[in-house]
């Protein structure tokens, strides 16, 4: 992994996506960019125009164009000696109930297998 000199950083989503992210490659070449700086791609909320709000860190977002497409931007960055950053927030999880741990943790209250993963006073209802 090399160091980054210089980054370029995409706002995914609102029109983003990888596919039009390989399109942009030659331009990123031209300004010298040593890397890519890639905001957050995992599944958020429905509609989500940020992608902070997350439901599921274990699936890269099917409106970006999920793993294939990803796996598509990595292989053109790399065919062009770029490297990529993430921006994973792992504190930023969407309380939505499209989130399967906080729906969990609606549905079930203390009992949830998930209801420490969440900063919740237990004193007050959800």
């Amino acid at each position: 992994m090399s160091l980054p000199n210089a980054t370029y950083r995409l706002q995914f989503r609102n029109g983003m996506d990888f596919e039009r992210a390989v399109g942009l490659i030659p331009h990123l070449v031209r300004l010298g960019i040593s890397h890519l700086y890639a905001s957050p791609i995992f599944s958020a909320v429905s509609g989500s125009t940020h992608g902070y709000d997350i439901v599921d860190f274990n699936e890269i977002d099917a409106a970006l164009g999920g793993f294939e497409g990803f796996a598509r931007l990595v292989g053109e960055l790399k065919a062009h000696g770029l490297g990529i950053i993430l921006d994973i927030v792992p504190n930023h999880m969407a309380a939505h109930l499209e989130n399967s741990w906080w729906h969990s943790v609606v549905e079930w209250g203390q009992s949830s297998a998930f209801a420490g993963y969440f900063d919740v006073d237990w004193r007050q209802p959800l």
